[in-house]
């Protein structure tokens, strides 16, 4: 869903600035693909989860379900807030850091 929001967006971008592709559409674009994985992910850790297909049926998944002491869960947690975190420091580029360099 995220990719479809961004069309808009990145049509916008491209009649704006007169170019067909340039570092503000992609990230537009990227942006717009990465929403919804992560929404998906940061949605597992509430209380309602989201819910999954298995075996032909609709099935809530959880991680607020498990206890708090888990150290399974817990890894993840942690592992997964690296991961992003490293991801938003490398994947974005602070283009006003070029203003001082």
């Amino acid at each position: 869903m995220g990719l479809i929001a961004s069309i808009p967006v990145i049509i916008l971008l491209s009649l704006l600035y007169g170019i067909i592709f340039n570092a503000e559409i992609f990230t537009a674009l990227i942006g717009g693909i990465l929403v919804g994985p992560s929404h998906m992910l940061l949605d597992v850790f509430t209380e309602r989860g989201i819910y999954v297909k298995r075996n032909g049926k609709w099935r809530r998944f959880a991680l607020a379900h498990f206890s708090y002491d888990n150290p399974l869960v817990n890894g993840l947690a942690i592992l997964l807030g690296v991961i992003m975190l490293l991801a938003a420091l490398y994947l974005h580029h602070y283009h006003y850091y070029n203003y001082y360099f």
